[in-house]
């Protein structure tokens, strides 16, 4: 019973944990890696910000360092209006799909929907990043959103699909609700 009242815990002292800790900060340090991400996100968001420019589903890019968020948002143009619309009376938020699966699809980019129903996706990209890795990010960007802005295109099929494909969820789900 002696024992019975001690508490172990994750956080307390451990050797190998505290080892790492100081070799972490020293690479930080050493390889400069946060100058890194200060520079390569300025980079990513002045590009990410010219194509805002260009692209009227862009609303807002924000982000500190290499943690970066691209918002969309309802188009002005007309025939952009109906697929968003479309899409957002399935699900809100869906049309962020329609970025996020061709960029990791296509491009090879892990980027993420920011939460439930947001038009927001973020991209945390690693502390090592490089600048042939900026060029890479920018041009998958760049195409995506791109082909987000031909209606039609590769990503408004791929929205009918997902657009189909929740009806039918929900179809099924509210049909086995009635018959319960």
């Amino acid at each position: 019973m002696d024992r019975a009242v001690i508490h172990g815990s994750t956080f307390a002292t451990n050797d190998l944990a505290m080892a790492a800790g100081i070799a972490t900060l020293d690479v930080l340090e050493s390889e400069r890696l946060i100058e890194n991400a200060a520079r390569l996100g300025a980079r990513l968001l002045a590009s990410f910000e010219a194509m805002a420019s260009r692209y009227e589903m862009i609303k807002e890019v924000r982000g500190k360092g290499l943690m970066i968020g691209v918002e969309f948002g309802r188009p002005s143009s007309l025939k952009l209006q109906a697929a968003w619309h479309l899409l957002e009376a399935v699900n809100t938020g869906l049309f962020c799909q329609l970025i996020t699966l061709p960029l990791f699809k296509d491009h090879k980019i892990l980027v993420q929907v920011a939460g439930h129903a947001s038009h927001t996706v973020k991209l945390l990209p690693a502390l090592v990043i490089t600048d042939d890795d900026c060029d890479w990010i920018e041009r998958s960007f760049d195409d995506v959103i791109a082909d987000s802005h031909r209606v039609p295109g590769a990503v408004w099929s791929l929205g009918k699909t997902l657009a189909e494909q929740a009806l039918k969820a929900r179809t099924d789900h509210d049909l086995s609700q009635s018959s319960s």
